[in-house]
C-alpha cells in the first residue's frame, strides 16, 4: 500500500512538473510557451502572418480554455468543450487582448495545478467521460489528460514558434545609413 501510494505521489509530482515546464520552465524540447511570447508585441500577437492559421492571442486563448476545462474535470464536472468555447474570440483593442489573454492563461494552470493538488489521490487513474472521444479528450486516464494538457501546450508553442518565424520574413530589413 505505501509503495503504491509513492508511486502515486510521484506520478502527481512528474505530472505537475511536465505542466510547469510547457508554460514557464524549461521544457527539454524547446522554449516554454513563457519564454516565446516574452517580446511579442500586441501588434504581433494578433497578426495572422501564415494564411488560414490562428494569431497568437487565439492560440494563447485556447490553450487557457482547454486548460479550465481540464481543472473542472478534475473537480468532478463532467468532460465537454470549453465553456467559452474551442477557439475564443478575443475582445477589445490588440494591448487589452493581448494582456488578457495571457493572464488568462496563467490563471487557467495556476488553477489547474490547484485542482492537480485538491484531487483524491486515486483520481490520476479515473477515467474521463464514459467512452473514447479524441475531440474531446475522453476515455484515457486523469493522468494522460493531464499529460496530454502538456503535450497540447508544446504542440502549439510550435505554432507560436513558426508564428514568430514568419512575423521576422515579412519584416523589412533596417538599413544602416
Amino acid at each position: 500500500m505505501e509503495r503504491a501510494r509513492n508511486e502515486v505521489s510521484m506520478m502527481r509530482g512528474t505530472i505537475r512538473e511536465c505542466l510547469q515546464q510547457s508554460i514557464s520552465g524549461d521544457p527539454w524540447h524547446g522554449f516554454s510557451v513563457d519564454r516565446l511570447l516574452a517580446d511579442v508585441t500586441p501588434e504581433q500577437a494578433a497578426a495572422h502572418p501564415i494564411s488560414g492559421a490562428h494569431s497568437m492571442i487565439e492560440i494563447v486563448l485556447h490553450l487557457a480554455a482547454w486548460t479550465r476545462e481540464v481543472a473542472s474535470r478534475l473537480r468532478g464536472n463532467p468532460p465537454g468543450l470549453p465553456a467559452i468555447g474551442d477557439w475564443p474570440a478575443h475582445e477589445g483593442d490588440a494591448a487589452s487582448a493581448w494582456e488578457s489573454a495571457r493572464q488568462a492563461l496563467h490563471e487557467a494552470h495556476a488553477d489547474l495545478l490547484g485542482a492537480l493538488g485538491d484531487c483524491p489521490e486515486d483520481c490520476l487513474a479515473e477515467m474521463v467521460g464514459t467512452g473514447r472521444e479524441p475531440a474531446l479528450g475522453t476515455g484515457v486516464s486523469f493522468a494522460i489528460m493531464l499529460l496530454g494538457v502538456a503535450q497540447h501546450d508544446a504542440y502549439h508553442a510550435g505554432q507560436i514558434a513558426l508564428l514568430r518565424r514568419a512575423l521576422a520574413a515579412h519584416r523589412p530589413e533596417s538599413s544602416e545609413d
